[in-house]
């Protein structure tokens, strides 16, 4: 049994009885709730789902279109996934465990999802990681990696 709430900014989703879904299900079941009422589809779509028991709630919102974050565990990690990158606006921070990286969405390529996860790294995520003193590099990160580790396109 589903019992689904639904406006522009934000979709709810109880599922009762029933396994939890994928990711790519989630995605599926927002742009279904969306259509069925109506509502534009989103470009993107940030959700999350928590499990209770028989109980599934999924909370979507609309994702932000211009960056995106990856995680990265180690060094080696993070110089595999940004060296094999092109260059462009991006922002290096430390976090406990090791790296994420900002990048512009439609620059990110295939390695960066390779060797890192994505991460949900918001304009008011990087801003906090910034006040914090997390942020390594600002503007270019990934030219700046390439100077210093060498890996030249």
């Amino acid at each position: 049994m589903k019992t689904v709430q639904a406006t522009d900014r934000l979709v709810s989703i109880w599922i009762s009885l029933e396994q939890p879904p994928s990711r790519d299900e989630m995605g599926a079941l927002v742009r279904q709730a969306l259509a069925e009422r109506g509502l534009a589809p989103w470009p993107e779509v940030e959700a999350e789902w928590f499990a209770a028991g028989e109980d599934t709630l999924v909370i979507a919102r609309p994702g932000h279109i211009g960056r995106v974050g990856f995680a990265f565990d180690g060094l080696d990690a993070l110089l595999a996934g940004a060296l094999s990158n092109a260059p462009g606006d991006s922002s290096l921070y430390a976090v406990p465990g090791g790296y994420i990286l900002t990048v512009d969405r439609a620059a990110a390529g295939p390695a960066l999802y390779e060797f890192g996860d994505v991460f949900p790294a918001s304009a008011d995520w990087e801003a906090h990681a910034a006040e914090q003193g997390g942020r390594l590099v600002q503007g270019d990160a990934i030219a700046v990696l390439r100077r210093y580790f060498g890996g030249q396109l």
